[in-house]
Order: structure tokens, then C-alpha cells, then sequence
């Protein structure tokens, strides 16, 4: 079997002989050393700094050399190295303490003279070698993406830093841009996640071919890239580098027998005038690609000043969101839903509202879209589903049952413990699962793929009812309603009330969207019904159920309890 050779840093006392562990490394018949002598702390140091070692043994079996001093030192200069700690336990009172605090600071072994042998040194070198071999080779592969071979954001981050710390040292600037592939989504869901692995594969290969050796390009999940152009005169010159990586990138892409079209957006930040950290740099070219998707005339934009607003804004946002998250600051509304032959409530759906303390009312939409950016959308949903079952338990007490649905997000559907929270709600509130709903938009439903359709079944079969809303606005078809796992249909309401008149805006549809629902056995609602007239034709043309300003906007429960029960002068139906 062949030697392992190792070079090895002996570190001795400055006045001390020669002593047994040279001979001990001699004599290994396994490992074979090239051994370098340092007398005491100073000259250790200054010998780790100029060449470079496997590992180091530290001999305390002279008193003066302070193992302590050497670790900490090493840790401040980043010294990575394994370190054995042979001490003359002979001379230590306490040899257990001492260990403790020496592996503490980063020595890999601890071995007391008086149990040295050369067996148990060679052992232990060995060992601690291996070992930071598989740690280093364990730290190369969490800092690479498996799929592309590409960094990840972690080594990107490190990368920058660094490129960050020249460019100030050297006054000049470096150029952050976040890349994502347009209409990616498509890819995986006509061709094949197979398949959009490959081309994920390619675009790696061809951003690792377009940059200088000096760049760093990393993909940071999904078929999002993040790249850093180093040592850039002028902000122009990035953004002809952006335009030439993104020609490079967007040719026609041929993979089997497919030729797939693509095209990709980028946002740029550069060092110093966006941002002087990797973190403040990233934040910002991600607002730039963001911006940059939202305006369909172009590929790459440059972080500016009114984003600068924007990002202020959001971050804004995210900090009172998070706020009202903790302290359970929002408040569910709730509109009803009215059966048009008996004109009853039949249920309500469930809307958000965020109260401030001036007494006014923030409205979904103005922070909605945030909480879906970052991910707030999954506690704040989680919280108005916790509220609806309460709600529902209190009705019921009260000698009534009154659905509400709820709206949630798609990313819910992603969370393998969503079914199971949902379902423990249900039971710890001790309610009908028939009167809880979930309302999902039609493009939410439609693009939740296979594997969340088996979750909404699984939802269903517990009896919880499963609604597609804004229907008509998306890209349904009479293919998507047989095979999504769905109770209700709700129709848009810009096809109810979206004309200039009173009638209804688009009745042709409407009705179309009626019959196709109930041949399929499917109850319909009508959303945003406005007027008298609007509800009469919907009455006409055979829709059941309605919901609009025309009966109630939405209100707190306080008010609608005035219209829910019979002593008020309201009946509360029983329904489903």
C-alpha cells in the first residue's frame, strides 16, 4: 500500500531538545512526513504564514509555549489547518479543563505525553487530515449548485465580499446583475422538468463561457442567476457587458428534439453608487430585474433612484408587516353571499383587512403583493384560516351555519404540512369541514401542477370545499374544470360590472360560464354585482348565487351579525 506523505509544522519551545516525537515520526510505517521545526510562538506564526501545511503538532512539553495564544492567533488570520495538541500532562493540574478549553478554540486532538505512543500519534494525524479533507470537500459541495456545477449563493456572497474589498482598496467599481430566464415555467410544464434541467444545464455553460476570468457567475435557485462583472470603468460599460452575456445566452436552444426559444431579463447594481456590501448590491440589482420584468419592452435595466424610492417603500412595508404578523394586527371582513331566489345569506367570503391606528383601513392590494414577495403570505394565511374556523365555531354556537371561504395563496400548496394544519384547525375547532372553503385564483389552481392537485384532492376528501375564483380572466378551459379537483366556480367580476352601464358588462360570457359549470355539477357565483339590474339579468340567465356591493360590501363580523340571525330580522340558511 502506498504512503501517505504530509507536511507537517512541529511546533517546539524555544529552548527545547529534540524530543520524542521527531523519532515517533521517523518510525511511522504507514505515513511518511516532511517535517519543519519552529522554536516557540513568533517564529511558528511567522512560518505559517510564508508555506503552507497539512497540519500542525503543538509540543507544550515545555512551559513558556502557550497553546492558547497560538489558537487564538490562527483563528484571528484565518489559519485552517488541523492543530494536535501533544502536553506534558506531568506538569498540568488540571489536564481535562485545559483539553476542553484548547478544543474549544479549534484544536482537532488533545493527546497527554504520558499516553503518547507512535501508534496513537500516527493514528491521530491521520484521522484529523481525513477528516478536514471530507469537511473541506463536504464545504466545496454546499457551495456549489448540483444540477448546473455553478456556484451558489453562499460562494457568490464570499466572491463578492472579497471583489468589494479590492474595488474600495483600488477605487474602483464592480457590477452585481440578476439574471432570470423568461417564461421558464413553460418549459417545465410542456416539455419536463428533465428537459428543463438540460436547458438550465446550457444557459450555466454558456454565462460560464460569456464572462472574464475575473467574474464570478452562480445560479441562486430556480432559473435565477446571479453574476459580478469585476474592475468596471463606468456604469455604461456594465450594460454593454449585460448585452453582449445576455446575446450570448438567449440563442435558440436545442435540446433532443426540441428547439426552445429564449430570452432572459436582467437587473444591475453597481459598486459604490447602489450599495457597498454584497447584501445591499443583491437587494437592489434584484429591484432592477424586477422592475425589469414588469416593463415588457425591455431586457436589463439599471437600479435608479426611483427604485431606490420603491425599495425603500417595500422594505417598509416588509417591517410592518412583519409587525402586524407578530402583534395579530389584521382583521377579517366579510362579504355575503346571497341565494337570488330567497334572497338569504348562504355564506361569506373572508377578506383582509389591515386596521391602522389612525382609524384608517389598508386594503389588500396595497400590501398583498408584498406579502407574496416575501413570503409574509403564508403566516398571514395561516392566521385568517385560524380565524374562519373560529369564526364558523362561534356561528354555530350561536345556532347557525354559515360558510366562509378563504382565499389562500398557491405557495400554501407547496408547504408539505398546509393539509395537515388546515385539517388539525378543523378538528380542534370541532366544525363541519363542509363549511370551510378555499378559494384559489383560476391562474393560482391552473399553475399548481400535478403534485398540488393531488393535495387539493386530499383537502376535498376530507370535506373541505375547494372554489376557482376570478374565473374567466385566466386561461382555463373546459379541460382544466373536468380534472381540477373544484366545488365552485366564481365568476370575474369584470364580467359583471365592468362596463360603464348598469346592465351587465359581458352577459354572453357570463351565461356561457353558467352553463359550462353547471353541466359540469359545479355551483356558480357571481362576483361584484353592483345593481338592481345586473342581478336581475344573472337571475334571468340562470345564476343561483351572487355576492356584490348591491346586498353588502364587506364588513366586520360585529355588523354582520346583525343580518345573520333571526331576531334582527335575517335568517341564517343552512346550506351544502
Amino acid at each position: 500500500m502506498e504512503k501517505q506523505h504530509y507536511t507537517l509544522l512541529l511546533v517546539e519551545g524555544e529552548h527545547q531538545p529534540p524530543s520524542v516525537v521527531r523519532r515517533y515520526l521517523e518510525q511511522c510505517q504507514k505515513t511518511e512526513f516532511s517535517v519543519d521545526v519552529a522554536n516557540g510562538f513568533h517564529e511558528s506564526i511567522a512560518r505559517l504564514m510564508s508555506d503552507r501545511f497539512d497540519l500542525v503538532l503543538l509540543d507544550m512539553s515545555v512551559d513558556g509555549l502557550i497553546a492558547t495564544d497560538f489558537l487564538k492567533h490562527a483563528n484571528i488570520v484565518g489559519f485552517e489547518m488541523p492543530v494536535i495538541v501533544l502536553n506534558d500532562d506531568r506538569v498540568t493540574k488540571d489536564v481535562s479543563e485545559l483539553e476542553e478549553a484548547l478544543l474549544h478554540l479549534g484544536a482537532s486532538d488533545f493527546i497527554p505525553q504520558s499516553e503518547l505512543t507512535r501508534g496513537l500519534l500516527e493514528r491521530s494525524i491521520r484521522h484529523v487530515v481525513e477528516r478536514k479533507y471530507i469537511e473541506t470537500q463536504i464545504a466545496q459541495l454546499l457551495k456549489r449548485d448540483p444540477l448546473t456545477g455553478l456556484g451558489n449563493r453562499l460562494i457568490f456572497e464570499e466572491h463578492a465580499e472579497l471583489a468589494i474589498a479590492r474595488a474600495r482598496r483600488n477605487s474602483y467599481q464592480i457590477a452585481v446583475i440578476f439574471m432570470d430566464l423568461d417564461r421558464f415555467k413553460q418549459v417545465n410544464d410542456s416539455l419536463g422538468h428533465h428537459v428543463g434541467d438540460l436547458l438550465l444545464t446550457l444557459i450555466s455553460q454558456r454565462l460560464d463561457r460569456s464572462i472574464r476570468k475575473s467574474d464570478v457567475v452562480a445560479r441562486i435557485g430556480g432559473d435565477e442567476f446571479v453574476l459580478l462583472l469585476d474592475n468596471i470603468e463606468r456604469p455604461n460599460n456594465a450594460s454593454l457587458i449585460a448585452g453582449k452575456i445576455l446575446h450570448a445566452v438567449t440563442r435558440p436552444a436545442i435540446i433532443g428534439e426540441h428547439s426552445i426559444e429564449v430570452s432572459a431579463s436582467m437587473g444591475v447594481a453597481m459598486y459604490p453608487q447602489h450599495g457597498t456590501n454584497c447584501t445591499e448590491l443583491m437587494q437592489k440589482a434584484d429591484m432592477a430585474l424586477y422592475e425589469c420584468k414588469q416593463q415588457l419592452d425591455q431586457q436589463f435595466l439599471l437600479f435608479n433612484e426611483r427604485m431606490q424610492e420603491k425599495l425603500k417603500h417595500m422594505l417598509t412595508l416588509e417591517r410592518e408587516l412583519n409587525h402586524a404578523i407578530e402583534t395579530e394586527a389584521f382583521e377579517l371582513y366579510y362579504q355575503p353571499k346571497i341565494d337570488l331566489k330567497s334572497e338569504t345569506v348562504i355564506g361569506v367570503e373572508a377578506l383582509i383587512r389591515w386596521p391602522m391606528p389612525d382609524g384608517s383601513i389598508r386594503m389588500p392590494g396595497d400590501f398583498i403583493p408584498e406579502a407574496v414577495r416575501t413570503g409574509a403570505i403564508i403566516p398571514i394565511g395561516e392566521w385568517a384560516l385560524e380565524v374562519a374556523c373560529k369564526q364558523i365555531a362561534q356561528w354555530r354556537d350561536l345556532g347557525a351555519r354559515i360558510p366562509i371561504a378563504v382565499n389562500i395563496s398557491p405557495r400554501h400548496l407547496k408547504l408539505p404540512e398546509f393539509t395537515g394544519k388546515l385539517l388539525e384547525k378543523v378538528k380542534r375547532y370541532d366544525i363541519d369541514p363542509g363549511l370551510l372553503e378555499l378559494e384559489l385564483t383560476e391562474e393560482a389552481l391552473v399553475e399548481t401542477g400535478a403534485s398540488n392537485i393531488f393535495i387539493l384532492q386530499e383537502i376535498r376528501q376530507a370535506g373541505v370545499r375547494i372554489a376557482i375564483d376570478d374565473f374567466g380572466t385566466g386561461y382555463s378551459s373546459m379541460r382544466y374544470l373536468k380534472v381540477l379537483p373544484i366545488d365552485c366556480v366564481k365568476i370575474d367580476k369584470t364580467f359583471i360590472s365592468g362596463g360603464e352601464g348598469v346592465e351587465l358588462s359581458d352577459p354572453t360570457i357570463t351565461q356561457a360560464i353558467i352553463f359550462l359549470a353547471k353541466g359540469l355539477s359545479l355551483d356558480v357565483v357571481a362576483e361584484g354585482v353592483e345593481t338592481e339590474a345586473q342581478k336581475q339579468t344573472l337571475k334571468d340567465i340562470g345564476c343561483d348565487k351572487v355576492q356584490g356591493f348591491v346586498f353588502s360590501p364587506p364588513i366586520p363580523s360585529r355588523l354582520l351579525n346583525q343580518i345573520l340571525f333571526p331576531e334582527i330580522g335575517y335568517k341564517a340558511q343552512e346550506t351544502y
